[in-house]
């Protein structure tokens, strides 16, 4: 095992910050790799390359100009798995630095295995990870045996038939740019991963927008009510709402996963989170067979006029008056603006675009607009 340099300077920082002595640590060739000395670090320490290659239990350096590259102190090393993998020193006056010797190498190797630990942890979720992408993401009707048994290794019984559903926060773009609305992103992440892992048969992965969950498959009355319970933790805890598109059965887990994101698209007109079955949805059923390039020429035909930057805006304007059925008192309540502003922003909207929002043609126009920018949206976070 070899130390990063990253992991020994973070040793090196908290046990200098718990006994106030200036510490080292070498790797397994002598080399100085972390130091409360700055200075230090890139210097061939002799000592330490002793106590590697004979094996030692300590060694104890009594003047500065014993040993190469080396101050007086005392020096362990640093045992994983029982190979010496390191040696951490400490330098000092005899008297005080023996009565710390044991407990800087304990400490040291605690510290060691948290951070293999915390390492290999890492690499199992991406290895996991890698697999439920090729589950989910890959349109397989039938699984051979090989995938079968990898999954069964990493803890996933793959012939279990599994539901999908699919979960937003409502809004995900208002909290993804600050700190505290990224707080509020991960609290909801673990809300959802503690309940689906109540049950060992669930399984729970994320896309950078989305939070998807696997269940056993069950009746559309249970998987409402699975989705309701994560709605109102979530708004219980941390007053977020989400959106939820539920599947319809299918025999391959990818055409569920599909159909369980379109029922999802179909929630981001409503803004206070709800939730939809795939089967309850009509247009959203066909707009992802259309092209991204042709989504986006009919967007810059619907806003031509419109800069790019200001197109967010509009959508956001549109899809609260549409929600609303057209009721101005209600969207401009919505909105928190006055019905006379409102009704300028949408006379406005209609000289730059031609396109008039209260005429229903045009407003099934902006309708599959709205439809669009959203699909574009989420193909861009998902990357």
């Amino acid at each position: 095992m070899n130390i990063s340099k990253q992991n020994a300077m973070q040793i090196v920082t908290e046990i200098s910050g718990i006994i106030h002595q200036n510490i080292n640590l070498m790797d397994e060739r002598g080399i100085i790799i972390a130091s409360t000395d700055p200075n230090r670090i890139g210097d061939f320490h002799a000592g330490a390359s002793q106590v590697i290659s004979q094996n030692l239990e300590q060694l104890i350096i009594r003047n500065d100009t014993e040993y190469t590259g080396t101050l007086k102190g005392i020096n362990l090393p640093i045992r994983f798995e029982n190979e010496i993998v390191g040696v951490i020193g400490m330098t000092g006056e005899y008297n005080e630095v023996m009565k710390y010797g044991q407990i800087l190498k304990k400490m040291t190797e605690i510290l060691l295995l948290e951070n293999y630990s915390k390492e290999q942890k890492k690499i199992d979720d991406r290895i996991k990870t890698r697999f439920l992408d090729e589950w989910l993401f890959e349109d397989v009707p039938l699984y051979s045996q090989q995938f079968v048994e990898r999954g069964a290794r990493l803890g996933f019984d793959i012939t279990i038939p599994r539901r999908i559903f699919v979960a937003e926060i409502t809004d995900l773009k208002k909290y993804s740019d600050s700190a505290e609305g990224q707080r509020k992103i991960d609290e909801v992440n673990k809300i959802v991963r503690r309940l689906m892992e109540a049950d060992a048969n669930n399984v729970f992965t994320k896309t950078a927008s989305q939070m998807i969950c696997l269940v056993p498959a069950c009746s559309d009355s249970k998987m409402l009510a699975v989705a309701e319970t994560i709605q109102n933790q979530i708004k219980n805890t941390s007053g977020l709402l989400v959106m939820i598109g539920i599947d319809a059965r299918s025999r391959v887990l990818h055409q569920a996963y599909l159909k369980a994101k379109k029922a999802l698209r179909a929630c981001s007109h409503s803004q206070d989170g709800s939730i939809r079955f795939y089967g309850d949805i009509s247009l959203e059923i066909f707009t992802d067979e259309i092209s991204q390039s042709s989504k986006k020429e009919f967007l810059q035909r619907i806003f031509r006029g419109i800069h790019e930057d200001d197109i967010a805006s509009w959508v956001h304007l549109l899809r609260t008056y549409l929600s609303a059925n057209g009721s101005i008192n209600e969207t401009a309540a919505q909105l928190y603006i006055h019905k006379n502003t409102l009704q300028y922003k949408l006379r406005r909207l209609y000289e730059q675009t031609g396109c008039n929002p209260r005429c229903l043609p045009d407003a099934a126009l902006f309708y599959l607009a709205i439809q669009f920018y959203d699909q574009i949206s989420d193909e861009h976070n998902d990357l």
